[in-house]
Parts: C-alpha cells; structure tokens; sequence
C-alpha cells in the first residue's frame, strides 16, 4: 500500500490513497497568507483540526463541499470518537505556547491517524514538549512525524528533538515554519527549516522540490528518521530555506 502526502502549507497537508477518503489536516485561513482569496478549495472527504478555534488551523471552508470534520481536541477530552480507515484517531491533549506573542494561548490537541498502513503523527499546535509518559498513547504509532519546527509560540527545537528520540519515527515531515508569507509580516520571526535540519546531521534529508511525496519512502541506510521536506502547494513562499512557487 502506499498513500500521497501533499504540503499545502503552515500546518496543512492532504492525504489520499486508491479507493481511501481524502484527508486534509489543519486547513488554514487565506488571511494568513496576506494573499487574495482566489476562490481555490481544496477536495477532501474529511478534514481533522487541532481544535476549532484557531483560524490558522481550523478553517474548514478551504475545503469544498461538506466533508467530515473531526476535532481532536473533542476526541482528546474524551467527548467524540472518530475513525481513519478503521483505526481509532489517537489524539494528546495540549496546548499552545505559555509566553504567545499573539493571543493567549489556546487548547489544541495532537493526532495520530492511520492511512496507507502509516501512522502519521501531527503535532497540531503543540507548545512545549511532552514527556515519554504524556507521549505513551502515540508509541508504535508514529511511522510518519509532522512536526513544528519553527519556535515561535511552538515547542523549542531542545524538547522536540527529545520527542523525537523517543517516538522514532521512520520519516519527519517538517511543517509551521518560516516561509512567508504565511504566518504575516512577522513570518520571519520563526525559524527556517534548516535550522531544524542542522540539528540532525546523521538524518537522511530528502528535498523534494515539489509539494508531494508517496510514502512509504526508501528508510535510511543508518538507521535514523529521513526527513523530508515538501514545498507548499497552496501559496507562494517568498523567503525562508527555499523561494518557489509549487507547481
């Protein structure tokens, strides 16, 4: 089995795999971008958010006709359940960074999904790290990492690379990082990817120089997470570790 992982940006990606429902993860909002609303809409069965009051996470409307949406902070607190191509969404309940720049900070939640036979594992807007104990519900269940790598009001690079130690993942795809101009004219403020990157030297790094990947991918010949990094299909980067327009 193998299933398409697509990059549309910040926290979002689009999943889809033969005869399987199309999966899109944080939809966020075309005001993040500081770009025109040009009446694109992304096609999707269901659509998972981090929670539903963050519009850099939650906006559903990117997606066209009337999906199912999961919140996994509902599910997180116990109060939904929700299946993936019949396995049970596992999501970790937590929260946004103590000292946000922007706003308070908000309740989210992590989730894990199985798709393709993958789990994939998304951060959501986590804040901080987690213990191996917080992190327990997730083991053996993270084929797939798509973490925050760019520090601002996110976990710190130091407390991800712990997780990460702990969750060994087979593939990371890098995601919420400095490429504006998602995220505003403060876009800067968070950290590139090859800051990310260069903390992990012993990784395989596979650029892919375009916004999708099938998976599962070649493992790394020594034993460690490849990391793979997408560009966005859903806006045009025009700074960070890479300059393109997706195709």
């Amino acid at each position: 089995m193998s299933v398409q992982l697509e990059f549309v940006g910040h926290a979002c990606f689009r999943l889809w795999e033969n005869g399987k429902p199309t999966i899109v993860t944080d939809p966020y909002s075309h005001h993040d971008t500081q770009l025109e609303d040009d009446g694109s809409r992304l096609d999707a069965d269901t659509v998972i958010v981090s929670s539903l009051t963050d519009e850099s996470h939650n906006n559903v409307s990117l997606v066209r006709g009337n999906p199912r949406v999961i919140n996994a902070l509902d599910v997180a607190l116990g109060t939904a359940s929700a299946t993936i191509n019949g396995e049970q969404l596992v999501a970790i309940a937590t929260a946004e960074a103590a000292d946000h720049d922007l706003h308070d900070p908000m309740d989210n939640a992590m989730y894990a999904f199985k798709a393709g036979g993958l789990w994939f594992a998304h951060l959501g807007d986590l804040g901080y790290g987690l213990s191996n104990d917080e992190l327990a519900p997730w083991e053996n269940k993270c084929d797939v990492l798509i973490p925050i790598v760019g520090e601002r009001n996110t976990v710190k690079l130091d407390d991800l690379d712990d997780m990460i130690e702990f969750l060994k993942p087979t593939w990371i795809v890098p995601m919420h990082y400095a490429l504006p101009p998602l995220g505003g004219p403060d876009a800067g403020r968070m950290k590139p990817v090859d800051i990310f990157i260069n903390r992990h030297p012993r990784a395989t790094v596979y650029i892919a120089r375009h916004h999708t990947v099938t998976l599962p991918m070649a493992k790394s010949a020594v034993g460690r997470s490849t990391i793979i990094v997408l560009e966005p299909s859903g806006y045009k980067a025009t700074g960070g570790f890479l300059e393109f327009r997706a195709s």
